[in-house]
């Protein structure tokens, strides 16, 4: 056996084998019938379900409202979409990092003397797999959009000004080679994505902090200067997004690509000047820079994967072990609190359990207080979620549904952060009382930080959203704002609703036959996923409603919040019930 880290020899490839097989002959070896029934499984999913879903959002995204949406996304906005994911990939690496093996394959594998690179290889590979296919999938069904959205190619004579040039139909289909070149720089953006997740899950906290430093300035300064998209790979994805949407700013982009004039790039600021080149050409020197670098960055794995260290290793299998079979059983509540941060500040402050409402609220504030990334996090969604409602109320009424319902989700799993003291309310139903209080002013106590919360913190990024989609004034600004508040109450009872759920009724795992077989899992997930239905269907759908209707909108959300509340109440009376 080789001692040396950097060096893989034959006979530890042959111990590795011998390992594998000694775990899987513990697991137990699936069976060929085993193997060919979960193919069968994966096909019928993917032509049942996963084709019409793609036809459904390359259908949407051809209409005419979309389409012109589509094709205003300015490059340094993929710029910075792109800076966000690898932001978000590089955070979330320290909860579940590209390298997830089994415990036992860590206990068994990654604590042997092998090295690390070969024994932990094969999780990565997979994760950098799964990264590249959804990079794929959206690049793929945007791009396609493109080639099949109607109208005719925008060709463009020399000499027209830039800012007659955005009048004139560069919302047209693309060419063939536009989305190829697409989908080549998305596969190599996926490959950096990879390296940077795995970074996030194995360096250090300078290291970490310097990678969301740098792809935080370089998604910010594509967006805010197009000569910056030349110099950095976030940058290179929106120079390859430019002749796939078309638009007055891809053309800029093009007649720079095409005839070396780099300089203006650094002072355009979208007025006239400016001269179009006929249509958009494709560059593909973008598309091979992100292939290259991402294959570069992959040369930094070995060493990477070989200082993963098994304490954080083993952690980050047990939890999401636990999480796995808790999913399994029905138990989502259960495997979303097994996510959550543990405190790490504010342990020695003070609290007083019993006394006036503001030390019950005081307290819902320090319990925050405790565990400041993830409140951090969850503030800044519900920011962005209040700022995307404000900036749905300026877009066509065909796509405002793109940008509703997404921010009505990410509202409801952010306020989430601030709902502990509810949890715990809910929690003490039952049990004797020991704060002085009854479960249902521990609730009610508990509800008015996540409430505050999402009114201030929400209603801030509502109100920029609005200013950011149009100059308001009048009804134009307050109602969206006020919309946000009844939207804020909204997702607090359905917060609330969510927590008093108690445990799975035994009734719902009964078997339920039907000629497609045992149906009961439709029901647990009916049932774990009621309130996430009721924040896209009621939150979503009547945020997108409401610019049409805002009476309606108004009416069916406070009848709906009210009934929500009622069977919250009743779930916890019948919690607060002695067995």
């Amino acid at each position: 056996m080789s001692t040396d880290s950097g060096h893989i020899s034959r006979d530890d490839r042959r111990i590795l084998r011998a390992g594998r097989a000694v775990l899987a002959a513990r697991d137990g070896r699936p069976r060929v019938t085993d193997v060919a029934f979960v193919v069968y499984a994966a096909l019928l999913v993917a032509l049942i379900v996963g084709a019409p879903l793609v036809r459904f959002a390359v259908l949407g995204l051809i209409e005419p409202d979309a389409a012109g949406v589509v094709a205003a996304v300015r490059p340094g906005a993929v710029a910075l979409l792109s800076a966000i994911a690898t932001i978000v990939v590089v955070l979330g690496g320290r909860t579940r990092g590209p390298v997830v093996p089994r415990p036992a394959a860590v206990q068994f594998l990654a604590d042997s003397p092998l090295p690390r690179r070969l024994t932990l290889r094969r999780p990565f590979v997979a994760s950098t797999l799964a990264l590249a296919g959804l990079s794929v999938l959206v690049a793929g069904v945007v791009g396609l959009s493109r080639l099949l959205v109607p109208g005719e190619r925008a060709a463009v004579s020399i000499g027209v000004a830039a800012d007659t040039a955005s009048v004139i139909g560069m919302t047209g289909p693309t060419v063939p080679a536009a989305v190829v070149a697409f989908v080549v720089g998305a596969v190599g953006f996926s490959l950096l994505l990879a390296v940077a997740w795995l970074l996030g899950q194995h360096g250090s906290r300078r290291t970490v902090a310097a990678v969301v430093i740098v792809a935080g300035v370089g998604g910010v300064l594509g967006l805010l200067v197009p000569g910056m998209l030349l110099v950095s790979p976030w940058g290179w994805l929106g120079l390859l997004w430019s002749p796939v949407a078309g638009g007055i700013e891809a053309m800029v982009l093009g007649s720079a690509l095409a005839t070396g004039d780099w300089a203006g790039l650094f002072t355009w600021g979208g007025g006239g000047g400016w001269f179009a080149s006929v249509g958009v050409p494709v560059s593909w020197w973008p598309a091979v820079a992100l292939v290259v670098l991402g294959a570069v960055s992959l040369l930094l794995v070995p060493r990477a994967l070989d200082g993963l260290r098994s304490g954080p290793l083993l952690d980050q299998a047990l939890r999401w072990q636990r999480v796995g079979m808790m999913l399994q059983s029905g138990d989502a509540s259960g495997a979303v609190g097994g996510l959550r941060a543990s405190p790490t500040s504010g342990r020695r402050v003070p609290l007083r359990m019993t006394g006036p409402f503001w030390l019950v609220l005081r307290r819902s504030i320090v319990g925050a207080r405790r565990t400041p990334g993830r409140v951090a996090l969850g503030s800044l969604i519900l920011a962005a979620s209040g700022a995307a409602v404000g900036l749905s109320f300026g877009l066509p009424d065909g796509v405002r549904w793109m940008l509703a319902v997404p921010a009505a989700f990410l509202a409801y799993l952010a306020v989430g952060v601030w709902c502990d003291a509810v949890r715990h309310g809910v929690e003490s139903a039952g049990t004797p009382t020991l704060y002085g209080r009854s479960p249902r002013s521990l609730v009610l106590a508990g509800a008015v930080a996540p409430l505050l919360a999402a009114v201030v913190i929400g209603g801030i990024g509502a109100l920029l959203g609005v200013l950011a989609s149009a100059a308001p004034g009048g009804m134009a600004l307050l109602q969206p704002l006020g919309w946000w508040l009844l939207l804020a109450v909204w997702i607090v009872v359905l917060r609330t609703f969510d927590a008093a759920k108690g445990p799975l009724p035994i009734l719902l795992l009964m078997p339920v036959p039907t000629p497609f077989g045992d149906a009961s899992s439709l029901n647990v997930l009916l049932w774990q996923s009621d309130a996430i239905l009721l924040a896209l269907i009621v939150g979503g759908g009547l945020t997108a409603l409401v610019p049409v209707a805002p009476g309606a909108a108004a009416v069916l959300l406070v009848v709906v919040l009210v009934i929500v509340a009622a069977l919250g109440f009743a779930r916890l009376l019948k919690l607060s019930r002695p067995a």
